[in-house]
């Protein structure tokens, strides 16, 4: 009779561990699969004598456009890009808020590129916040701006 118990408490407990387990593998497939589904997005992009200077991303839901990110790109003597400037479309106001910059300078010598990146910062009213320094090779100027 004890024997007859312990077996049905313990088939119990290793079938509600199976189901915890199944449960647990259908969750992570479900927050795969939903991680995985691709967005669909939508560029408008303006070109002055084949360069960009603008460039604005569209989401699109549902049948509908809906603004996400604007980009400004300003170029140097050389024709090649010294900042570009980020914003976020902020649905309340309707309007562009700024949100990053990246400056470009190119050093012939060293064949670097310096990046100076900065965050808009709403009190100063300009990009200083959380302002970082990266240095990368010149070579690698096409897979930056492609």
């Amino acid at each position: 009779m004890l024997v007859n118990l312990v077996m049905i408490i313990f088939m119990k407990t290793s079938i509600l561990r199976k189901s915890i387990f199944a449960l647990v593998i259908v969750f992570a497939f479900g927050l795969f699969a939903s991680a995985t589904s691709p967005r669909n997005y939508l560029y408008d992009t303006k070109e002055v004598d084949g360069k960009i200077v603008s460039k604005v991303v569209f989401l699109q839901e549902e049948g509908l456009l809906n603004k996400e990110v604007k980009y400004e790109f300003s170029y140097n003597e050389a024709g090649k890009v010294s900042e570009k400037k980020a914003y976020r479309w902020n649905k309340s106001t309707e309007n562009w808020d700024p949100y990053y910059l990246i400056s470009y300078q190119y050093n012939q010598e060293s064949g670097e590129i310096n990046s100076v990146y900065g965050m808009w910062d709403k009190k100063k009213k300009d990009f200083s916040f959380n302002k970082q320094q990266l240095v990368t090779p010149a070579s690698a100027y096409d897979s930056i701006f492609s």
